[in-house]
């Protein structure tokens, strides 16, 4: 019986008992997943600085802590190796920032002057490791402050091997359990997977972007949830936890086990050999809607390959530029992309040039702090200002396609303008790259993201210069509404069905149509199951989801009537208040700042196609 079952069966038997509470908690998703298990807190792991029962109590030498020096090394080289062999990327080389770190003198060489000055050991790393967090803590740099968690993690595992200690509990077994704990280092994050452990839910610890990057690449589902909102939950709790859109529900009542039992039971048989997706999606009346997903690893190309995506709608070329320690080289960006177009098969894949900046700066670029990231110096602006990151991206992604099709979409474009200006630098990589006979893709296309309010003027521009465009559902609503998705205080204002946002959808499909050139739709929208019909309505003929959606997407799909929900789509769009529009797609709703957060996401619960079916 799997856990699914078992946990409904359980619940079952024991509805004449009383019964603890469930409760709801709304977090922050990290990576994906939908998991089932029990609580375990752990209150241990992190702090090295605070935890003095480590290596306290013994006389240690100075060539104990080169020993430790010795084998802290071995151990990051160690997490190195079994990386690079499970997983065909770069991702081993968020361990390199820790090596560095480690083989720094003006850090390990600070330690050990203070042992030859007479410090115990212990307090000669704890006191330089204060020092340096203390420095990176008050950084002005958001990715200076996330140094903080590497030389945590550094000064704890000198202090367990000073101590001869290994791992905490390397023989664990963590199956069937969901841990929660305040902060997490990316040493942990191997362990715990090593462990088995169902999920992780973070309380206090920011998420950094390694953190983040090694639970996608792991494919641990993982959420970001306040100290305050877990406080009362204890080890042994039953939870389910929705990564997806980061909730987590306490002592699930047999409502939620049923709802999401589906799903549930579908991530476990989407990687079966014989499947249940089929090669191309179709209305229940024939309609033809592709179905593409979103990656940014190379890990993800194979899963969304064997989780039957047509294609790679958006691939998100800035995860490699988060991990490394510096901007990788055009032949370290060739093999990476390379790599995706083989695992890929021949599909069709869109690589989105760079989208740095907002949340997304690596900890070795210095820019400077922005009072609004997100409205700065990120995507098609970022790369004007810094045109050799740009064109050795171009190089390396001609390169990597030579003897294939390759498609190339510019992120955030404003104007017309500047979609012509990227063209031309495009243009120019391929001129060099012929000139020194390298062997690259002459003919690329070239497509455009629509996702500033100033491209929806100017769509039918956009469409005749572009091979193709792509609307991004979440910056474009969040820029058109100007509400921060993430700011909890105007969460409930992010309203993807406003009528201006629709409005805007049909206005990019009607320009693509003239023009003739394909339109895909990324973000929640593509995935919300209240608003798929009527996009569909609307005329978007190809949507880009995660690869672990794409089951659930095509299912809803198949059940939708295109002749009735074009009819919908006719209604919604003459319409002009957030009311109507809700009554008419079936969407329970509050007027926003006046009654419950409106989220379609939270009210459509997984595996319930009630909303598709009334549209």
């Amino acid at each position: 019986m799997t856990l699914t079952k078992q946990m409904l069966a359980d619940r079952k038997t024991t509805l004449s008992e009383p019964v603890e509470e469930q409760r709801t908690i709304t977090g922050k998703p990290v990576a994906d997943g939908v998991v089932m298990g029990t609580a375990v807190v752990l209150t241990t792991l992190p702090d090295s600085l605070a935890d003095n029962s480590i290596g306290n109590g013994v006389k240690h030498t100075l060539a104990d802590f080169q020993r430790a020096v010795r084998l802290t090394s071995e151990q990051l080289r160690e997490f190195q190796q079994r990386i690079r062999e499970g997983i065909a990327e770069p991702i081993s080389d968020i361990f390199a920032s820790h090596l560095a770190i480690l083989d720094d003198d003006a850090f390990t060489g600070k330690i050990q002057s203070g042992i030859e000055s007479g410090a115990a050991v212990q307090d000669a790393i704890r006191g330089v490791t204060k020092e340096y967090v203390s420095i990176f803590a008050h950084s002005t740099h958001l990715r200076f402050r996330e140094k903080v968690d590497d030389l945590n993690d550094i000064a704890r595992r000198l202090l367990a091997n000073l101590a001869h200690q290994a791992d905490a509990g390397p023989n664990t077994d963590y199956h069937g359990r969901i841990l929660i704990t305040p902060m997490l280092f990316p040493s942990d994050m191997l362990r715990l997977v090593a462990q088995r452990a169902e999920g992780i839910i973070l309380t206090t610890g920011g998420v950094t972007a390694h953190i983040s990057v090694l639970a996608q690449s792991l494919e641990m589902p993982m959420v970001f949830a306040s100290a305050e909102l877990m406080e009362d939950i204890s080890t042994g709790t039953a939870l389910l936890m929705d990564a997806n859109h980061g909730t987590v529900y306490t002592n699930p009542g047999t409502d939620i086990l049923a709802r999401y039992g589906c799903l549930l039971e579908t991530r476990g048989k989407a990687l079966t050999p014989d499947g249940v997706i089929r090669p191309q999606t179709l209305t229940s009346d024939g309609r033809r809607i592709r179905l593409l997903t979103a990656i940014g690893l190379v890990s993800e190309a194979a899963t969304a390959r064997k989780l039957g995506a047509e294609g790679v709608g958006l691939y998100r070329s800035e995860m490699p530029f988060l991990i490394h320690n510096g901007f990788p080289s055009e032949d370290e960006q060739h093999t990476i992309y390379r790599k995706v177009i083989e695992e890929m098969e021949g599909r069709e894949i869109i690589f989105r040039t760079l989208d740095l900046g907002g949340d997304k700066i690596p900890e070795y670029f210095l820019a400077a702090e922005e009072s609004n990231p997100f409205l700065g110096l990120r995507g098609m602006r970022f790369a004007y200002r810094h045109r050799e990151i740009f064109s050795t991206q171009v190089r390396a992604l001609l390169r990597a396609a030579h003897d294939r099709p390759l498609k190339v979409m510019f992120p955030l474009v404003s104007s017309v303008d500047s979609f012509r200006h990227a063209r031309e630098l495009v243009e120019a990589a391929i001129r060099d790259l012929k000139a020194t006979n390298v062997p690259h893709q002459s003919r690329p296309e070239l497509g455009a993201m629509i996702e500033l309010p100033c491209a929806i003027g100017i769509a039918d521009a956009l469409a005749e210069e572009a091979d193709f465009l792509s609307i991004g559902s979440n910056d474009l609503v969040q820029h058109m509404l100007a509400v921060d998705r993430t700011n909890e205080q105007v969460a409930e204002w992010y309203v993807p069905w406003h009528p201006s946002i629709l409005r805007a959808i049909r206005a990019v499909v009607e320009a693509a149509r003239h023009h003739h050139k394909p339109l895909s739709l990324c973000g929640d929208m593509a995935q919300d199951p209240a608003l798929i019909p009527v996009l569909i309505g609307i005329g978007i003929t190809a949507l880009t989801v995660p690869p672990r959606r794409i089951l659930r997407v095509q299912h809803l799909i198949q059940q939708i009537d295109a002749a009735a929900v074009d009819e919908i789509a006719r209604k919604v769009l003459a319409a002009s208040t957030l009311a109507e529009i809700s009554g008419l797609l079936g969407i329970p709703h509050g007027f926003p700042g006046y009654g419950p957060p409106a989220s379609t996401l939270d009210t459509n619960a997984p595996g319930d196609l009630a909303t598709s079916k009334q549209a």
